[in-house]
């Protein structure tokens, strides 16, 4: 009996390198699924969240990246977390961040309510981020491909992303508005704040608006800190306005809540204006100077109930905040 042996030949290099590729991106849309994942769960931070994902195995530089992009935060330092940071396997850049993030949250960097109508301490006002209006593209899609082209080009090249960049990137959204139109697409989700006042101090709120200024500061633009960008740049509350949004009520299925720019309005890089009948949805506001960084805002008028955010009117005039639009909302009940 007579065997051939026949030797197939190699597949040529182009379909390795697509096979490469392949498995790469399969790569990717796993880390894209779990950074999505991630996100949609309850992103709020404190000092127990932070004693949790040490216990859990997670890496200095992946909790920064969760401090960062958390829209809601409560973290506060003292010589016992310190001990408990160290028990818990921190290292030296973890514990240095989060005593400056302690620092500037409990400096109340940023905007407060400053008579909460339970009268408690004064409530931070978090930002929140905008969304796109659109029916084809909203924040996770958006997110979605920002991580994708970040995660795609590292898989290609080889380079390694650091989680907190790539959670940034996610969490950013990054949107890129260049003209009026594209703020006024802009969105809030849900159908209200986070901030909810209520009884005669809701209806009358005092807010601080705090900008804690340093000489030295001075910013590298990276993924994670355009928010201090935005903020080291603004010199007082009048480069802010407050708009009092168009709710737009769920579908039937609960689904599609969200706050508008009323559609009255338009927009330019000196912020928002308004046809008589808008410009009730354009707030006024007092401004006393507390000190050179320290700012008080009041409604004399009162402000009828509501959801209302105070938006950064000069936007198109910053990288950072064309990238990533911010608001500090709350609601008026």
């Amino acid at each position: 009996m007579h065997y051939e042996l026949k030797v197939l030949p190699l597949p040529p290099k182009s379909y390795n390198f697509k096979k490469t590729i392949m498995k790469k991106l399969l790569l990717v849309f796993a880390l894209m699924a779990n950074i999505i994942g991630a996100n949609a769960q309850n992103d709020a931070i404190n000092n127990e969240t932070i004693l949790q994902l040490l216990s859990e195995g997670f890496s200095s530089e992946e909790i920064i990246g969760a401090i960062e992009n958390s829209t809601e935060r409560s973290i506060t330092y003292s010589l016992d977390f310190m001990r408990q940071l160290k028990t818990a396997g921190a290292d030296a850049n973890l514990t240095t961040y989060i005593q400056k993030v302690a620092k500037t949250d409990f400096g109340y960097e940023g905007i407060m309510w400053w008579n909460p109508s339970d009268g408690g301490k004064p409530k931070k006002v978090y930002r929140t981020q905008f969304e796109k209006e659109s029916k084809s593209m909203n924040l996770g899609t958006l997110a979605l491909a920002g991580a994708g082209a970040l995660l795609v080009g590292s898989a290609v090249s080889g380079n390694k992303v650091s989680d907190g960049v790539a959670a940034a990137t996610t969490a950013g959204a990054i949107l890129m508005m260049s003209t009026g139109k594209d703020v006024q697409k802009l969105m809030l989700p849900g159908t209200t704040s986070k901030i909810q006042m209520t009884g005669q101090n809701g209806r009358y709120p005092v807010f601080r608006f705090y900008f804690p200024k340093e000489q030295t500061r001075s910013f590298e633009k990276t993924a994670d800190n355009w928010y201090q960008i935005v903020m080291a740049s603004i010199e007082s509350p009048n480069e802010f306005q407050c708009i009092k949004m168009d709710v737009k009520e769920p579908n039937k299925k609960g689904k599609g809540g969200r706050r508008l720019f009323p559609q009255n309005m338009s927009y330019s890089i000196a912020g928002f204006e308004g046809t008589n009948a808008s410009n009730r949805n354009i707030i006024d506001f007092e401004i006393t100077d507390i000190n050179n960084s320290t700012f008080e805002v009041s409604f004399p008028k009162g402000l009828e109930p509501g959801e209302y955010v105070f938006f950064y009117k000069g936007g198109l005039n910053s990288d950072s905040f064309k990238e990533h639009p911010f608001g500090f909302d709350f609601s008026v009940k």
